[in-house]
């Protein structure tokens, strides 16, 4: 009976810790939240410099009404990858605003000290 009731803890603690959805937060990542917020910021700034048309509309209104999961799919997102995009829109062109960072989720084992998501 306790080798059964140990193969039952591991399998649902296996089952909830798989996935990109959870992690270990710390100074070197972000959460999806904020870093969606902190991009979504940087958009909403390059498309006040540059003016309002139908391309960065209707991109800003996917961003702002459809799942973040959708959009950035980790629950964490490495903090200089993060503001590196933010820079590539606020230093670059207009078009820039429309355009998807790309950003790939902080992984447990790549970040320092065990930090992103597993």
């Amino acid at each position: 009976m306790g080798f059964t009731a140990m193969l039952c803890i591991l399998i649902l603690c296996g089952i909830g810790c798989s996935g990109s959805y959870y992690g270990v937060d710390g100074p070197d990542v972000i959460s999806r939240e904020e870093a969606l917020q902190r991009i979504n910021d940087a958009r909403l700034v390059k498309i006040a410099q540059c003016g309002l048309n139908e391309t960065n509309g209707a991109f800003l209104y996917v961003q702002f009404t459809q799942n973040p999961r959708k959009i950035l799919d980790g629950a964490y997102y490495s903090t200089k990858d993060v503001d590196s995009c933010t820079n590539v829109i606020l230093w670059g062109s207009c078009e820039a605003a429309a355009q998807p960072c790309g950003l790939s989720p902080a992984e447990f084992f790549d970040g320092a000290l065990f930090q992103g998501g597993f």
